[in-house]
């Protein structure tokens, strides 16, 4: 029995050692910091899609309204549907981008890398002169 209390005495010494009072709040300061910036990040509603293709902005689609768009000479197929933003059609081989989740007013990026094409969610555009 005394083996086993001076067994725990001994870890809670190495634990004394190893943390102290500083690392505890240093500790507890940035999982508050983390916790407020992912609160904060997601905050802001995204109200429509910017498509890029080859890194310039081509389309820009509310998420308000549904539609479909054809892109690249009909080779890839964007939808709004409920508020979300998916690929609905590519010819591109791996077809990852037609597999990712739909993406919509929490935030959020599909990417196809072989046709060169970025659609992202953003907030509405806040003109810097108004």
């Amino acid at each position: 029995m005394k083996a086993q209390t001076n067994d725990k005495k001994e870890r809670r010494g190495a634990l004394k050692s190893l943390f102290k009072w500083g690392d505890i709040l240093l500790l507890i300061v940035v999982i508050v910091a983390v916790v407020l910036t992912v609160v904060l990040a997601t905050g802001h509603k995204a109200e429509y899609a910017e498509v890029y293709v080859d890194g310039n902005l081509r389309y820009t689609l509310n998420l308000a309204e549904n539609k479909s768009v054809d892109i690249l000479d009909g080779r890839m197929t964007i939808r709004v549907e409920n508020g979300k933003v998916f690929v609905e059609h590519s010819d591109c081989s791996e077809q990852l981008c037609v597999h990712s989740s739909p993406i919509g007013n929490s935030g959020g990026i599909i990417v196809c890398l072989p046709n060169k094409v970025v659609i992202k969610t953003v907030s509405k555009k806040v003109d810097a002169v108004t």
